[in-house]
């Protein structure tokens, strides 16, 4: 009697709910009024295409051209893109007719996009090319892609290929403000490089001719900030003596803005470098024997990083005549790597 009572009191609330809130459960099912609706309005059409372009500058940049089957609207938007990035990896020790195509392609759709790019007032923020292919035109078509960035003003390049050469004459820009260059030597002298504009600089498996071409890049920009320095090669040191020095001797390297510098213990300029806040430096097995040597005085670094590699824990050559430079040190982090 009483689950009765139950059972119609809350059919009674039930009813009160749906009449005097006018809702039911079938209220939380689309009707047909409102699925047709949804059908007529079509809001994204409706944002401005400033905003459409910041949406698909989030989206890789072969899904982002995709939306151009959509309608006509889109093919102007995916050619003004503000960033765009090209991957491309063929990791394999022969390379089949079939990757060849495949190379084509993707060399014809950079091409669309970097060649066919309208002259307009808007920049491109950034371009991102991940090239891992031993094709010998590679080296041809990334200077080409990298000449129609520079005309459209572009701010950050980060540029990943297999170990190609490239001739510093494209890195001369007034508006290039982040470089991340990974897997790339140069061939010739780097002085001609200019970048005034430069605040973060990143360069990892990157080889130089000797060690005044590496300072020559180092030292393109006066207000750099941010400097990761990782496996650089010095031909010059790696097929003759060390100790070997040219007649006119090293040049200095004065970097009076850097704050944060990530370097190896083997690339070490540290007359170049004592301005920085934070310092990391990674100490590999190949440098065991190496030590720090004229190390200046580090007058505003507080925060160091030592990263050892499993073989070179032990050597500490160095590390406290490092310490007694930093007097304003804080915090000290040692970490040991597999």
């Amino acid at each position: 009697m009483k689950s009765s009572f139950s059972s119609t009191r809350n059919k009674k609330r039930v009813t009160e709910f749906s009449k005097e809130g006018n809702c039911s459960y079938k209220s939380f099912l689309p009707s047909s009024r409102c699925t047709q609706d949804s059908k007529m309005v079509d809001r994204i059409s409706s944002l401005p295409d400033e905003l459409l372009s910041y949406i698909l500058s989030f989206l890789p940049t072969k899904l982002a051209f995709t939306t151009t089957l959509l309608s006509k609207r889109w093919i102007p938007l995916c050619y003004s893109l503000p960033v765009l990035a090209f991957d491309y990896e063929v990791d394999k020790k022969y390379e089949t007719k079939q990757d060849y195509e495949t190379f084509d392609c993707f060399c014809r759709f950079v091409d669309t996009l970097m060649l066919s790019r309208p002259s307009t007032n808007q920049p491109l923020k950034s371009f991102h090319l991940n090239f891992f292919y031993g094709h010998p035109d590679t080296a041809f078509n990334v200077t080409k892609w990298l000449k129609a960035a520079k005309q459209h003003c572009v701010e950050e390049v980060h540029l990943s290929l297999r170990s190609h050469t490239l001739n510093p004459f494209i890195f001369i820009s007034r508006t290039l403000v982040v470089l991340k260059l990974k897997r790339i030597d140069f061939s010739i002298d780097t002085s001609c490089v200019h970048l005034p504009l430069l605040k973060t600089l990143h360069l990892k498996h990157v080889g130089f001719r000797n060690r005044n071409d590496y300072i020559n890049f180092l030292s393109t920009s006066a207000i750099l900030h941010k400097l990761h320095a990782e496996h650089i090669y010095l031909r010059s040191e790696m097929h003759s003596d060390k100790n070997n020095i040219p007649e006119e001797g090293f040049k200095s390297l004065t970097l009076s803005k850097l704050v944060r510098a990530s370097i190896s213990s083997m690339d070490a300029l540290f007359n170049g470098i004592d301005t920085v806040e934070f310092l990391r430096i990674t100490k590999g097995f190949e440098d065991q024997e190496a030590s720090f040597i004229a190390i200046p005085l580090f007058q505003n670094l507080n925060h160091i990083e030592l990263v050892f590699c499993h073989r070179s824990f032990h050597c500490w050559d160095g590390i406290g005549e490092l310490l007694r430079h930093c007097p304003k040190l804080q915090i000290l982090i040692i970490k040991k790597v597999c």
